[in-house]
């Protein structure tokens, strides 16, 4: 007997219509299962078990069979107008209806998607926040189970794929094209991945609980659109020929069990696609969480500028337990901060090195001072962004989880070049100021003021000597002229000026040749930048992303091993008197170099302090533009 004459034979034995018990696969698809002799069956076995406890004891015993006969249950075409696309002419109405909404519905997605990727010139890193509150991760892996329960085209096109192969569709539906039916079915799973795939690219954007939710559904109402324009033309809301189109008699037609299309195999089939799709997502969201906390998402380096305010009488507390006050410029700690580890949530922002912008060294010579860095982190107790010191207090008393010199306004922002209004500094009384923090991290050249190349570790390499100019900066944002890399002394020399200082102070130590100049005299030195011996190479000096300038001559009398050098320190340039301090580029002397110089702080080399010969200097040499 040939597979038509079964089904026939199967549809003669079919009970009446009003004994069909029905019932849905999917509200909104349509897709619906109808049992008839399975439910009368079920019906009798029942009556007959309350008369026989053994046949009750049987029932129990094989009702897990019973489920998984449940896929065996006929099926109906689904309510929708992607039906219409396999069941209607080519050239009628209906089908150039059902063309529309399958193309709007699909162009609105396709939008949608365009909109969440990101736009040319951005990459995943900037579209994607910093972090997101707890809240709104249990909001985002909810929806992710969510989005796949609303979500029916991929499991419903698969299904009518797996239960009506191409023979039975040909003896159910003689005057239709398979190869329509087909397309129909692979247009409903390719508009289902397009919602999955927003879906997640909305989710890792997130940043609010209601924004997750919002969007979610107005997707679903883009996918859905096929449902409700058909249950318009079967309320006559649109043309006649629509009404008809949709009460034709496809669909009510029953699709039994197929021999080719074997239920538990097609049950198993759906569970991996739903499995696999569960895994896909999940693990995009893990991948972005897992990202966010490590910070990746986030500058990793930043320049920061710190305001001019001066405590006269900062409290360091060394860990032997001395207390000492020293002169706290901020500006001292202008600089380089880069991204080492996390503290409530956020990034900390590590200071380095004046020099070159890399780490403090953590060992050094004996007798020379370990560099210990500030550092910027978020402080969740006082809600706000703070800069600090494990050296620094504001008073012997201040024993606070957050021992803040500086503090931002409160705010919960995870990224710390997104916090918005001035920040409270501590000079011994609280006062406002400005600070201002910047990403070092470069996209293009622009990034780097056009005066470097933005290499694809996203840092900028500066030009040099370019129309007579060379750049400085993490954004090549510093210009030096050829005409400024040597200064001639005047009535404001260098040594003149340590003079008056040294005078007016009222010191009696220091180079007798200084003490004993004539301040109506003046002297033509000058200062050069200039390459100094560096171990087995030679190269020129920078702090503060401002080159050093070195004494090389002008003035009579003072000793050729001595070292006089004009130094950036952040908001203002320092004149140094060091007796001897050229021995510092002689060959061998790396570790005292490295100490001295390489882990130049102005702080805590006490540019400020007389005893040392760091004196001030009122002068400006070095053009920023």
């Amino acid at each position: 007997m040939t597979q038509a004459q079964d089904i026939e034979a199967e549809d003669s034995a079919a009970p009446p219509q009003s004994s069909i018990i029905s019932g849905r696969f999917s509200e909104n698809s349509g897709l619906v299962f109808r049992s008839n002799a399975a439910a009368a069956a079920a019906v009798d076995a029942s009556s007959s078990a309350a008369e026989d406890p053994k046949i009750s004891t049987s029932l129990d015993l094989n009702e897990h069979d019973d489920e998984k006969d449940d896929n065996s249950d006929p099926i109906t075409l689904p309510e929708s107008t992607h039906t219409l696309l396999f069941t209607e002419p080519i050239k009628s109405k209906p089908f150039m209806f059902s063309v529309i909404i399958a193309a709007m519905s699909t162009l609105c997605l396709i939008l949608a998607l365009l909109n969440n990727l990101p736009q040319p010139g951005e990459g995943f890193k900037d579209i994607i926040p910093a972090n997101v509150t707890p809240a709104v991760k249990a909001a985002q892996y909810c929806s992710i189970f969510i989005a796949l329960l609303m979500e029916e085209e991929i499991p419903t096109a698969l299904y009518l794929l797996r239960r009506i192969p191409k023979t039975y569709f040909k003896s159910k539906l003689p005057g239709l094209n398979y190869e329509k039916f087909v397309c129909s079915c692979l247009f409903r799973i390719l508009s289902g991945y397009l919602f999955l795939v927003n879906v997640l690219l909305i989710l890792v954007r997130a940043t609010e609980v209601l924004e997750i939710f919002y969007d979610v559904l107005a997707l679903q109402f883009l996918q859905q659109l096929d449902d409700i324009a058909f249950t318009l033309a079967r309320m006559s809301v649109l043309s006649r020929s629509m009404k008809e189109a949709t009460i034709r008699k496809y669909f009510q037609l029953e699709f039994k069990k197929s021999k080719l299309g074997k239920s538990r195999t097609t049950s198993l089939f759906l569970k991996a696609v739903y499995f696999l799709n569960l895994c896909a997502m999940v693990a995009g969201m893990c991948f972005v969480t897992i990202k966010q906390v490590d910070g990746v998402y986030q500058c990793q380096e930043i320049t920061a500028r710190l305001p001019d305010n001066v405590w006269e009488r900062g409290l360091v507390m060394w860990p032997d337990g001395r207390i000492e006050e020293m002169i706290l410029n901020y500006p001292y700690f202008n600089g380089v901060y880069r991204q080492e580890g996390s503290h409530d949530g956020r990034p900390v922002y590590v200071e380095m090195k004046k020099l070159d912008g890399t780490p403090f060294d953590t060992e050094l010579l004996e007798g020379l001072v370990v560099k210990v860095p500030a550092k910027f982190q978020y402080c969740k107790s006082i809600r706000a962004w703070i800069f600090t010191h494990d050296y620094l207090r504001k008073s012997k008393h201040d024993d606070s989880d957050c021992p803040w010199l500086l503090r931002s306004e409160e705010t919960d922002v995870f990224d710390i070049e997104e916090v918005e209004g001035q920040w409270q500094v501590w000079a011994g009384v609280i006062s406002n100021a400005e600070v201002s923090i910047s990403c070092n991290e470069c996209d293009d050249d622009t990034d780097c003021n056009l005066n470097g190349v933005c290499q694809d570790d996203g840092s900028c390499e500066c030009f040099e000597d370019i129309d007579g100019v060379t750049f400085f900066g993490p954004r090549c944002e510093v210009r030096l002229r050829d005409e400024c890399r040597t200064i001639i002394g005047g009535k404001l020399s260098l040594c003149c000026v340590i003079g008056v200082c040294l005078l007016n102070m009222g010191l009696t130590q220091g180079p007798s040749h200084v003490l004993r100049s004539s301040f109506p005299e003046t002297y033509n030195e000058t200062y050069e930048i200039i390459e100094v011996p560096w171990g087995s190479e030679t190269k020129s000096l920078q702090q503060y992303n401002r080159p050093q300038y070195m004494y090389t001559g002008g003035v009579p009398g003072l000793n050729e091993s001595d070292l006089i050098a004009l130094t950036y320190s952040g908001n203002r340039w320092f004149g140094s008197y060091n007796i001897g301090g050229q021995i510092l580029f002689e060959e061998g002397m790396d570790d005292l170099r490295n100490g001295i110089v390489t882990n130049y702080h102005a702080f805590w080399d006490r540019s400020y302090s007389l005893s040392k010969l760091f004196l001030y200097c009122n002068c400006y040499l070095l053009p920023s533009s």
